[in-house]
């Protein structure tokens, strides 16, 4: 069974088509005449603040922050596109309307978080596993989000914090507490984050 992610608002596929566009025409992204580059199932991304992990507010202070798309041309991961709501909603607000380009990233880390994406999907088997991705700037860290009848995991993608290890599958909890000590030296200005 494919994995499961939440909804892509509508007309995603005409704001990634037009951002593929633009970095094609721009020279950002080369590419072959015989494949133009092709787009993955839009994820979902969350941003968790080192002040969440370090209270112990769990996944439950994530916010969603838009929507992360793998970029791959000729085969090849080439890296990232983020789409981010139009306008920025205010606290309480309804969600905006509609999004925009918010970002192209190449690089190791895109290309690691898209094999980790095929490796949990080849796993998943006939699981129903829904899936996002988690951010924790302030930590360094990417990883995916998994949330299956076993609960909410997180696999880190590398490079990560050296209290985890990449590619390995931990119970969220599990995780944000391993996390908490960086997270807390953060928050205190020690630069001696992991």
């Amino acid at each position: 069974m494919p994995l499961l992610t939440e909804s892509p608002p509508k007309g995603i596929e005409k704001v990634l088509e037009a951002a593929v566009s633009e970095l094609v025409g721009h020279g950002a992204i080369a590419h072959g005449a015989r494949a133009r580059p092709a787009v993955s199932m839009p994820l979902r991304i969350h941003n968790l603040g080192a002040d969440a992990i370090a209270s112990g507010k769990g996944l439950s202070a994530a916010q969603s922050t838009g929507w992360i798309s793998t970029l791959t041309s000729n085969g090849e991961v080439r890296g990232t596109i983020e789409l981010v709501p139009r306008r920025a909603a205010r606290k309480g607000a309804a969600a905006p309307d509609g999004l925009r380009f918010g970002g192209y990233t190449t690089g190791a880390l895109q290309r690691a978080l898209a094999g980790a994406i095929e490796t949990v999907e080849k796993s998943a088997g006939r699981n129903e596993i829904q899936i996002a991705v988690l951010r924790v700037p302030a930590l360094y860290l990417l990883a995916l989000w998994l949330k299956d009848s076993g609960g909410d995991r997180l696999v880190p993608i590398a490079p990560c914090p050296p209290s985890l290890k990449a590619g390995e599958s931990y119970p969220a909890e599990r995780a944000l507490a391993a996390l908490a000590p960086a997270a807390k030296a953060v928050l205190e200005g020690d630069d001696a984050r992991n």
